[in-house]
């Protein structure tokens, strides 16, 4: 079976830290065929340790391009609902980091196109494999309807450690004006 050509929105922490690493260990099974990010460093990083990847001017170009299988959203929370609606609409399989969505109203969207979406997305959060969260799965009745969780993180040191084991560029040339742009919408979001 031939690779799978994956397309990255979003360079950051995440991506340069977890999926390209993996990705590129991976090679028989996947292809870094595109990338996009808002910050121009972090797509010549990417282009020259992975010189599959070409780079697209925005996501949305992204998403629609025929070269490209499978769409990782890696970008900021924000706009997670947008790329994905993008990504269902163009057929691709998708990779979603965690948060899904901001609201409870960007889930019932994308949930409602789920009946006609013939693809895999799939959210990536790592602890949902954990054998601490399968044990507690397992302990709960099977008809628990848990409406809310509260969790106290006590191990939090993840930035000091990656800080010091891994090569993560932090970018300081995106614009200011998407940036603030983008805190205005994840504002209007998280107050919904």
């Amino acid at each position: 079976m031939a690779p799978i050509r994956v397309g990255l929105i979003g360079l950051g922490e995440v991506a340069q830290s977890i999926h390209l690493p993996v990705l590129s260990d991976q090679r028989e099974r996947w292809v870094i065929a595109g990338v996009y990010d808002v910050s121009p460093s972090l797509v010549a990083l990417c282009t020259s340790q992975h010189p599959t990847a070409r780079t697209f001017e925005t996501a949305e170009a992204l998403i629609a391009s025929p070269d490209i299988d499978a769409v990782f959203v890696l970008s900021s929370d924000d706009t997670h609902s947008r790329f994905v609606h993008a990504a269902i609409a163009a057929n691709k399989h998708i990779l979603l980091e965690k948060p899904a969505c901001l609201t409870v109203r960007e889930i019932d969207d994308l949930l409602a196109l789920m009946p006609s979406y013939d693809k895999t997305l799939f959210v990536g959060y790592m602890r949902r494999y954990a054998p601490a969260y399968l044990a507690a799965r397992d302990e709960l009745p099977a008809f628990a309807d848990i409406t809310h969780v509260r969790i106290f993180d006590l191990i939090s040191e993840g930035r000091h450690f990656l800080k010091k084991s891994q090569n993560v560029l932090y970018p300081n040339d995106i614009d200011p004006a998407l940036l603030a742009r983008g805190a205005k919408e994840r504002d209007a979001l998280i107050r919904e």
